[in-house]
């Protein structure tokens, strides 16, 4: 976008308005910028220079008494002239910090809790996407005899995807027959994708019975219709956060927002596309080509699922949030995500 050039005093003014309407979500008046702002101007001169800042499209004065609060525009310059951000609070970084401790969560649930986090220290709704690719190899195969003909089968697998299927067999099958079954899948399964798997040959190689053959074949079957179907994943988390802009951006906008999270393909979308941005994307008010978002701000970014697999994360809040604060946010958390995936030791 081509902004209107501002020489420095707009610039000050400018930025004074925005970090003081994120804060209050008042309209700020040209008083105020004097009181609270060592400008070194006076407060006639700060009124002159909001009128010109109003005529190029950078603030409204939504009431003839009112100060005035940004638009789209100012929103934009604000974002672009940010070069720092900061850093977490205390509380923040130990919550990071907890979530990322446990090395065997499971991979959907370490998601989950990574949107639920970004929400809470954005105050928006947060959002990450992640591909879970049929390359995915099996960690371990367990088996729970549920009674003699019924045994769940559960796959974990080296992302920490969890794939859990009912079998029921024809044959009674002992609880010795199902571990016999159940360490022959694994000492055959471990380490494999779903393309490595030969039901044939594993079921050609096992000495496990008639009964053990019917497990061992329907358990296959499930294993890799399930390995070869790992999709696409989208955790939404913090939704509260954005009902809360009902009264502000308008109940139709919201609902509409919160019907397109719902439904995550509109979302999808977005986040899929923040992967082909390659950088962190900050998208404000009409910016946004999805009409659901544009009454709201958006910033996302990306971070590496696995090697050549790319997934991304992102918030949607107020066009008055906290900019410097969620872009620090977002970009810290996919860095710290992105580090937890890629560690061999995980």
């Amino acid at each position: 976008m081509n902004l209107p050039e501002l020489d420095r005093r707009k610039q000050q003014i400018l930025k004074a308005i925005v970090q003081r309407y994120i804060l209050s979500g008042k309209p700020v008046s040209s008083k105020l910028i004097a009181e609270t702002c060592e400008l070194g101007i006076s407060p006639a001169t700060i009124r002159n220079e909001m009128a010109s800042l109003e005529k190029m499209g950078y603030i409204i004065q939504p009431h003839t008494s009112a100060g005035r609060v940004p638009t789209d525009l100012a929103y934009r310059y604000y974002v672009d002239m940010l070069t720092e951000y900061p850093s977490l609070t205390a509380d923040d970084s130990e919550a990071v910090e907890k979530i990322f401790a446990e090395r065997s969560r499971e991979l959907e649930a370490l998601l989950r809790d990574v949107s639920l986090l970004l929400s809470n220290i954005t105050r928006s709704a947060a959002m990450v996407f992640a591909p879970f690719p049929p390359a995915d190899t099996v960690r371990s195969v367990d088996m729970i005899r549920i009674n003699g003909q019924k045994v769940v089968v559960i796959v974990i697998t080296t992302k920490g995807e969890v794939c859990k299927r009912l079998i029921i067999t024809n044959h009674k099958i002992r609880s010795d027959v199902i571990e016999k079954v159940q360490r022959y899948l694994n000492d055959m399964l471990r380490g494999k994708n779903a393309s490595e798997i030969d039901p044939e040959a594993i079921i050609r190689g096992a000495g496990v019975g008639k009964a053990g053959k019917e497990l061992l074949e329907k358990s296959l079957k499930a294993i890799q219709e399930y390995m070869n179907t790992i999709e696409e994943h989208v955790f939404i988390g913090g939704t509260a956060n954005i009902v809360r802009e009902m009264e502000k951006t308008g109940a139709v906008w919201v609902q509409m927002l919160l019907e397109a999270l719902e439904k995550q393909y509109v979302i999808l979308d977005l986040l899929k596309e923040i992967i082909k941005e390659k950088r962190l994307m900050v998208r404000i008010g009409e910016e946004n080509p999805i009409d659901e978002l544009r009454k709201f701000a958006f910033i996302g970014t990306s971070y590496p699922v696995a090697p050549g697999i790319i997934g991304s994360l992102g918030v949607v809040g107020p066009k008055y949030m906290d900019y410097a604060r969620a872009i620090g946010a977002v970009d810290y958390l996919a860095k710290t995500l992105g580090r937890k995936l890629m560690s061999p030791r995980g």
